[in-house]
């Protein structure tokens, strides 16, 4: 189905807040209390991030959800060599001001395309995942079934990790968490990558659901290729990819 496009506006916003997520992730929360801005859930903006005299233009999906409106969330994770990254979540503040231009993208999810969904994220890649449930909760969507699960190297890098507990008490949300690299003594989740066996046994109805895939394009793909071994059909899959 061909979604109406949400108009595309550029306008300037002050950061109300600097959230520390993980030692590596912040979210920036800015103002938009005098913009009528509407987006998908799963969107994205185009920031122009100043550095050394030049101009960086980076996307970066959406955090909070499109019933909330009067402020717009960006959470970013420090990436190792990373230029706009570095000055959002080192050296940005309270009250700097940057240009947004968006909405964009197509990787959307509305009640409309289904309401069994599984989220499938692996580190930064939880942001427009996020969004789509965080949406689902404020919309009181309690008839939309969500599964997420979330993949991260350490602990410490979960984003979101105490909203995430709050959102697994709702009846119609699952969060399912592996840690790849280092995980603590009584850890209840899994470890590992996330594969066909994790799928199995959390995912219900596996070929009926729609699936939304988000992280680096090598895990977005091999999840694609369990899902499709698994019976999927691949029109039933979205994936993003961030580098």
């Amino acid at each position: 189905m061909e979604l109406e496009k949400k108009p595309v506006k550029e306008f300037k916003s002050r950061v109300l807040k600097v959230i520390t997520e993980t030692p590596s992730t912040k979210t920036l929360v800015f103002d938009l209390s005098n913009i009528e801005f509407d987006f998908y859930p799963g969107q994205y903006v185009m920031l122009n991030v100043p550095y050394e005299g030049d101009i960086l233009k980076r996307a970066y999906s959406i955090a909070s959800p499109p019933t909330q409106k009067d402020t717009l969330e960006l959470t970013i994770k420090r990436t190792p060599n990373g230029r706009a990254s570095v000055v959002l979540t080192e050296y940005t503040r309270e009250g700097d001001e940057f240009l947004i231009k968006g909405p964009y993208g197509k990787f959307v999810w509305v009640p409309s395309m289904g309401t069994n969904l599984v989220l499938i994220g692996a580190g930064s890649g939880i942001v427009p995942l996020m969004c789509i449930l965080r949406y689902i909760v404020s919309a009181r969507l309690e008839h939309v079934k969500a599964t997420l699960l979330y993949s991260n190297t350490h602990y410490e890098e979960i984003i979101y990790r105490e909203e995430l507990e709050e959102l697994d008490k709702y009846s119609n949300i699952k969060v399912v968490h592996t840690l790849t690299r280092s995980w603590p003594e009584n850890w209840k989740g899994y470890t590992g990558r996330i594969n066909m066996d994790m799928i199995l046994k959390e995912v219900e109805d596996i070929p009926t659901n729609l699936y939304y895939l988000c992280g680096p394009p090598q895990f977005v793909d091999d999840i694609a290729s369990m899902l499709i071994e698994l019976g999927v059909d691949g029109e039933k899959i979205k994936k993003e990819k961030y580098d």
